[in-house]
């Protein structure tokens, strides 16, 4: 029984964006399938399993065998942009390169640095103490604490924001003074400390949108002033906006802080000397003890996990960036399948994870499973390794071995 379900004239002449060579592959369902009905039943080693428990160490397995075995590695790229930060990918792991691509398409490794980071800065008081208050109204809104770089407002009104629109008012939020008579002021312009070309943050708007103009509070109730977004909200009908909801604004596309930003703004000294003339030759000798790390002139780079950004130092703004990293294969449905050469690993994976989790298997019997699935794992490695001797034989010949073929 052929396994192939296409006809040749279908897989080499239709007309689509497609992915080839997914003949070397086997779905993760099938996996599952073909491990129930080879291990499990009735006269074989698993007597009895639930397909759902046959899923979950199927799935982890292939987390597992993604992360050092399987061929998983995976590639984006893209320009730097001007504010020197990246999103790390939606499916990111962990990282296996970052490079940077030139005029010839040859890629050059960035190094991270340990030097530097991008920590929380937090907002403080001319006395040093930390500010609470959110928001400059006067009023000590959270018992968190709040980024130097950021304001938040409240919305007006019912708290409603219409339907795609561009304009959003601010509420007259109450000032700390109070009257003689115990009656808190409302601010009259909430809108003073905020300026045309902030970024605002919140759930109803697109990413990167900017204010356009701003009108200032009338001093009535309920209008502390009114701001005009470059985009419209993304919402298609009026929505009542949760009481603790806010717009976050703030100069600064990405949160940074005064630590990073010094490094966005420093440039870097570098050189493309070829040291073949004497322009080099004074500092022969002056170079011992230096930090081999930066001894490069490709710039370089620190993951910021909480933010889920890459930073970079000036030198690389504008340019090409090629992120690899590793994946668990589990994104999506897609991506939920095993090399040929890694299938029985995978049947070896889920049979151990079963049997050493079930109660009263007795330890030999859990140990042979165990050896079974290391060797397997072993041995897939070595297939996806993917070592030609021709290949090898090419490379040591520039490396002063004597090869005999």
């Amino acid at each position: 029984m052929g396994l192939l379900n296409e006809s040749a004239q279908s897989y080499y002449s239709t007309n689509k964006l497609k992915s080839y060579g997914d003949y070397q592959f086997i779905s993760l369902d099938q996996v599952i399938d073909q491990f129930i009905i080879a291990y499990v039943g009735e006269d074989n080693i698993i007597p009895k399993v639930k397909r759902t428990t046959v899923q979950f160490h199927a799935m982890r397995a292939l987390q597992e065998l993604s992360f050092d075995t399987l061929k998983s590695v995976k590639s984006i790229e893209v320009e730097v942009p001007p504010n020197l930060s990246v999103v790390l990918p939606q499916d990111y792991v962990n990282y296996v390169k970052l490079a940077w691509s030139d005029s010839a398409g040859i890629e050059h490794i960035i190094y991270p640095t340990s030097k530097t980071s991008n920590p929380f800065p937090i907002k403080q008081n001319d006395d040093g103490t930390y500010n609470f208050d959110i928001d400059d109204d006067g009023v000590l809104d959270s018992s968190k604490l709040t980024h130097q770089n950021t304001i938040a407002k409240s919305f007006g009104g019912a708290l409603v924001i219409l339907a795609n629109t561009t304009t959003v008012t601010l509420s007259d939020t109450p000032a700390a003074s109070t009257t003689s008579l115990g009656f808190t002021l409302p601010i009259t312009d909430n809108t003073s400390d905020l300026s045309v070309g902030m970024y605002v943050f919140n759930r109803f708007f697109p990413y990167g949108t900017k204010i356009t103009a701003i009108t200032a509070g009338t001093g009535t109730i309920g209008d502390g002033g009114t701001i005009t977004f470059d985009n419209q909200s993304i919402n298609n009908t009026g929505l009542s906006v949760l009481a603790d909801d806010e717009l976050l604004f703030s100069n600064d596309l990405v949160e940074i802080s005064d630590t990073y930003r010094k490094l966005q703004s420093h440039t870097s000294s570098t050189t493309t000397d070829d040291y073949e003339d004497e322009t080099r030759w004074y500092a022969e000798g002056q170079r011992y003890g230096i930090d081999p790390q930066h001894v490069q002139d490709n710039g370089s780079y620190f993951i910021d996990n909480i933010q889920g950004r890459v930073f970079f130092n000036s030198t690389l703004s504008g340019k090409t960036l090629v992120l690899k990293y590793i994946s668990d294969g589990l994104g999506t449905d897609a991506e939920m399948q095993v090399h040929k050469f890694a299938e029985e690993a995978m049947y070896k994976c889920i049979a151990y994870a079963i049997m050493s989790t079930r109660a009263n298997v007795q330890e030999y019997i859990v140990r042979r499973f165990q050896k079974d699935r290391f060797a397997a794992v072993r041995k897939a490695k070595l297939r996806l390794s993917n070592l030609k001797l021709e290949e090898l034989t090419q490379i040591l010949r520039g490396k002063s071995k004597q090869i005999k073929h």
